[in-house]
């Protein structure tokens, strides 16, 4: 890739992209059903996390 392509100032945002928050606000996070919870952590004990 042609080096000015490939380098972007540190700390200057890319002015396509939108301003991205740092976190989530409430209404983004979903509640599981206890099925839904245990389900998800047998996917992570088999992935080994």
């Amino acid at each position: 890739m042609p080096e000015h392509l490939s380098r972007w100032p540190e700390g200057r945002p890319l002015p396509a992209l939108p301003q991205q928050r740092q976190t989530g606000s409430r209404s983004e996070s979903v509640e599981l059903t206890s099925e839904e919870r245990d389900a998800f952590a047998e996917l992570v004990r088999r992935l080994g996390y």
